[in-house]
């Protein structure tokens, strides 16, 4: 009886070891991503549906594809396009694209390429109107490739790109002049996200066809596709349908980390760049231009050679070990064995379109989200799981300490200079073997003669790779997105801080001056200092309003960027006004006669040295530059 207890007691241990053996792997099992495919469709509508209700609180309404180059795998509406009202969501739902209108242009760019009409290497200046451009720096040509890489030179752009009174819509050359940013870098050296630069190849596109852009692609892709509920000018004007559809989706605020969403209602902006941004449809529209993209190159119905699709999904921008970085506008990222697409956000919708080139599926997805985290970053890792650079064991140690300033940057040319500083640089220390920086990063790491493993003090993991000049020093750290993190020297980045401390203590020490004076006015009403005293007092009151100035430009930024020139000339205009009346002030004490001002002037030479102080200032950040851009 006891060795038949023992052998049953044996028997469930081994089934227990078993079972814990097993939950591991059905855990582990559980948290790989299934396989995309036509095969694996209701497995893969499932785990979308299961990540949607994990996130419901985050999700006003998604609208979600899945596909292959010939087929749908699932389609997934959920939510309310107004909750407020009960509309739900549904297949005539319209949805925003922002940003992944750009592959409109990129894909036009293409058909004139294959027809002749447009060499992709040639400088777009032989395109354009002539004197098209105002701010160039340098005189290296840009091409098409360069607009497409993000790689043009062209600073982030500083004037409101759009409106919100339907009124104020523009033509797109108009547009373009009026916005038109500096040149920063030189073109082909750096990538710099530039929704300009985006709009400047749509209007490139027009100039050669002799087609109103909107109209051009209404013709050339969204009629050759079937693509019957899309608009694409800021007014939706081109498509009643869709114009009318698009009135009834309300836009969410979602508040990270906590749990909740805004109703902005319908949110309209207006976009004057509007190639750049702007078109707006249903999901199974953008699942056909999407699908379009993923065909066999001989069979896209977008194009008219048999290779025109393969050249434009190959590598126009690669990372220094041959990884793809860009491919003629379209973005490579880690996840799987690769995916190419495009994401894009408005102030009422985000949009992402994903492509998985080796195995041929892919997905749309469009939220009436702000600025979506959840799906954007969610979707891609769980339908293909993150991937990361291949390490290597021997690599040639690269040093990446230093300063790095991003090269989206409206901070490279003209007044608006001074907030460089204040953008969000990088600033990577030695840590030991590794390197270590702010900013959330934990631990930066070498894995390769390319690339560096960033890991972040919430767990995840990102890589960047270093770029370097032709003596070897690093000149960049390149990302697997549209920026670029240039190295800046150690003296430019001290200088830089330097200045903007001393003009700030300059301008506070003139403003408390400045009340002071004003206090103590009367006691030299009626005296001989009174004349000398009230001289000071102005010279003071040019500093104070010199503080106001400098509070516009930096507690008031957006106001600041996206006010416009007019704003910027009156800004400078003021601040050199003030600056000169006040050095003029400050002279003018100086030349009062023996009795007619103080014995002891320590009070005028800390005054004349503030004054100075903020002239320099004035001068280095080019604050003079009431033409700014």
């Amino acid at each position: 009886m006891r060795t038949l207890q023992k052998q049953v007691v044996c028997f469930l241990l081994i089934i227990l070891c078993m079972i814990g053996l097993a939950l591991p792997a059905a855990a582990k099992e559980a948290d790989t991503p299934i396989e995309v495919s036509f095969d694996h469709r209701e497995a893969v509508k499932d785990k979308i549906t299961a990540f949607i209700q994990e996130h419901t609180d985050k999700t006003p309404s998604v609208a979600i594809t899945v596909f292959d180059s010939k087929q749908d795998i699932c389609n997934i509406t959920y939510g309310y396009a107004d909750i407020s009202n009960k509309i739900e969501a549904n297949e005539s739902t319209v949805y925003e694209w922002g940003s992944v209108s750009k592959l409109l242009v990129w894909v036009s760019a293409m058909q004139l390429y294959e027809q002749g009409k447009l060499d992709l290497e040639a400088d777009i200046r032989m395109y354009l109107p002539a004197d098209f451009f105002a701010h160039l720096k340098y005189d290296e040509p840009i091409t098409m490739i360069d607009l497409m890489n993000h790689s043009a030179g062209f600073q982030e752009t500083v004037s409101e790109i759009e409106t919100s009174d339907i009124n104020d819509i523009i033509t797109l050359d108009r547009a373009l002049k009026t916005t038109e940013p500096a040149q920063v870098a030189h073109p082909g050296d750096t990538v710099s996200y530039s929704n300009w630069g985006a709009a400047l190849g749509g209007y490139v596109v027009s100039c050669i066809s002799g087609m109103d852009y909107a109209e051009y692609v209404k013709k050339n892709i969204f009629d050759k596709l079937g693509m019957e509920h899309t608009y694409l000018k800021p007014d939706a004007s081109d498509n009643e349908w869709a114009a009318e559809q698009r009135h009834k989706l309300h836009s969410y605020a979602v508040e990270f980390p906590d749990e909740g969403m805004e109703d902005m209602g319908e949110c309209r902006a207006y976009i004057n760049l509007y190639p750049a941004g702007s078109a707006g449809g249903t999901i199974s529209d953008m699942t056909l231009f999407a699908k379009a993209l993923l065909s066999e190159s001989k069979d896209c119905p977008l194009f008219e050679k048999e290779d025109t699709l393969d050249l434009m999904l190959s590598p126009s921008w690669i990372f220094g070990n041959g990884t793809p970085r860009i491919c003629h506008g379209l973005f490579y990222t880690l996840y799987g064995d690769g995916l190419y697409g495009h994401g894009g956000n408005t102030k009422a919708c985000s949009s992402d379109l994903q492509l998985d080139l080796k195995n041929k599926t892919g997905y749309v997805m469009m939220i009436n989200v702000q600025s979506d985290q959840v799906y954007t970053k969610g979707l891609p890792e769980l339908l293909y799981g993150e991937s990361a650079p291949k390490p290597q064991t021997n690599f040639t140690p690269i040093d990446i300490s230093g300063h790095y300033r991003f090269g989206r940057s409206a901070g490279g040319e003209g007044m608006l200079r001074i907030l460089s500083p204040f953008e969000d640089g990088l600033n990577i220390y030695k840590d030991g073997s590794g390197y270590t920086s702010q900013n959330g990063i934990e631990r930066i790491e070498q894995i390769s003669d390319t690339f560096y493993e960033f890991s972040l003090i919430n767990g995840t993991k990102r890589y960047y790779a270093v770029k370097k000049t032709s003596d070897g020093e690093v000149a960049a750290i390149e990302s697997f997105q549209a920026i670029d993190l240039t190295k800046i020297s150690d003296t430019q980045y001290y200088c830089d801080w330097a200045m903007i401390i001393l003009f700030v203590l300059s301008v506070a020490v003139m403003a408390v001056l400045f009340i002071i004076h004003l206090i103590r006015s009367r006691k030299y009403r009626h005296t001989e200092l009174a004349r000398y005293k009230r001289t000071e007092c102005v010279a003071a009151l040019m500093s104070f309003i010199i503080v106001v100035m400098a509070a516009v430009i930096g507690f008031n930024d957006r106001f600041f960027f996206y006010g416009g020139i007019a704003i910027h000339s009156m800004i400078a205009i003021i601040l050199c006004a003030a600056a000169i009346c006040e050095a003029a002030m400050l002279i003018r004490c100086r030349f009062f006669g023996k009795d007619e001002k103080p014995r002891r002037l320590i009070l005028l030479n800390i005054e004349s040295l503030c004054c100075l102080l903020t002239i320099m200032g004035i001068v280095y950040w080019n604050l003079y530059q009431f033409w700014g851009y």
